[in-house]
């Protein structure tokens, strides 16, 4: 599925399931007025497509020792900062990250389940195994809003 075949109707589902992702196929097909049968097939599509996937999220502050921060990355790429994206996203405790503009070239969303100790570890010892980085700046989430994320895959328990 390529942008042009992404339509209402999509954004239709993706919606219902960012407000419920157990949603069940039914109820979505009486809100969207179409049958289960045609959302079953969009949501096959989308997840095959890589542009959708149902994942379980949780509440950073509802857990008394976990710490969500950015770290912003100044790296020495030599032309090869999509290989370095690669490296810094696949790091333990990075739920994503991303290319940005401004001072730094990159910036990962970390989630320290273990509290200020392990994020220590993470920006001290983990960070600096990538050569390329040159130098880094973290930003640790004091409070927000509507911030429901990912537990990174190497994290077995909370």
């Amino acid at each position: 599925m390529d942008n042009t075949n992404f339509d209402t109707l999509d954004n239709k589902i993706i919606r219902l399931l960012t407000e419920n992702g157990r949603m069940p196929i039914g109820e979505m097909s009486k809100r969207l007025n179409v049958t289960a049968p045609t959302i079953r097939n969009r949501i096959k599509n989308l997840e095959q497509n890589g542009i959708f996937k149902v994942s379980g999220l949780i509440d950073p502050s509802k857990h008394g020792e976990m710490i969500t921060a950015l770290v912003a990355m100044s790296v020495r790429s030599d032309g090869k900062l999509d290989k370095i994206l690669d490296k810094i996203a696949q790091l333990p405790n990075v739920v994503w990250a991303g290319v940005v503009t401004g001072r730094y070239d990159i910036i990962a969303e970390v989630v320290c389940v273990r509290g200020k100790d392990e994020l220590y570890r993470f920006t001290t010892k983990t960070v600096l195994k990538i050569a390329n980085v040159v130098r880094s700046e973290t930003f640790i989430m004091l409070k927000s809003r509507h911030n429901w994320l990912c537990l990174p895959e190497d994290v077995e328990e909370i």
